[in-house]
């Protein structure tokens, strides 16, 4: 795992700032370790997906993400900080489990960004899982003969999703919150692709308009404003906005 230089931060986010946030989080991985195509990052079980991108935001920004949340009971707003090194654990094995229930045996096994990417363009949330559900069953049967994950009754739904969860413990990552307010507790679910996706198109941002006013006031090229330590950059901003 490779830090993301100013350069890097700005080609990745031109070349994913469309895409579908699955495929954000794939650049990012990749942009971080050039050694691993597409493909294999995009295998990945989803743990170790997230743990990768959890040890790339410490790397750029540090391991304190602010952020707030709306408590479910009294629906006030809170703010919070998350440590993401508290988050982070060893790369846990993701394997595939069995699941007996209802005179069915299932093997079911971890999602990854493939699976992501299948059901994102489903028309609805329902839709959506379905397609998970579908492509986690590895092999379905009953009675000692296959069945078709459509043919499973819908009460096994919730079973199934969670063993994919169990055959992949880091999948989810929650954490615990209490209200302030009322003193409700709940846990919560960490989108580390989304977070970190979301500041590093902040730094690009902001790195085009430190781009944009440094060439404007010395004709400098982007690569070597880039190239600047951000202590240099921001010494020659400091005397342009003077």
């Amino acid at each position: 795992m490779r830090s993301l230089g100013d350069a890097d931060i700005l080609a990745v986010w031109e070349i994913a700032h469309r895409y579908h946030p699955v495929d954000q989080a794939l650049a990012l991985l990749m942009t971080a370790e050039p050694g691993h195509t597409r493909d294999e990052l995009a295998a990945l079980p989803l743990g170790q997906r997230d743990a990768r991108l959890l040890a790339l935001r410490q790397v750029l920004f540090g391991d304190t993400v602010n952020s707030c949340g709306i408590c479910p009971r009294c629906h006030e707003t809170m703010e919070f900080e998350i440590d993401c090194g508290a988050l982070r654990t060893p790369e846990a094995g993701a394997h595939e489990r069995t699941l007996h229930a209802e005179g069915h045996q299932l093997r079911v096994r971890p999602l990854s960004s493939f699976d992501l990417a299948a059901a994102a363009g489903s028309t609805d949330v329902a839709a959506a899982r379905r397609i998970l559900l579908q492509r986690c069953v590895v092999e379905a049967t009953c009675d000692n003969e296959t069945v078709t994950v459509d043919a499973l009754p819908e009460t096994l739904h919730a079973a199934i999703a969670q063993a994919a969860l169990a055959a992949d413990p880091q999948a989810e990552l929650l954490f615990d919150l209490i209200c302030p307010a009322c003193e409700h507790g709940w846990q919560a679910t960490l989108d580390i692709a989304h977070i970190l996706w979301r500041e590093v198109a902040a730094r690009a941002q902001r790195l085009m308009m430190e781009v944009h006013l440094l060439a404007r006031a010395y004709s400098w090229r982007e690569s070597d404003i880039l190239a600047m330590s951000s202590a240099r950059r921001n010494a020659y901003l400091q005397q342009v906005a003077s």
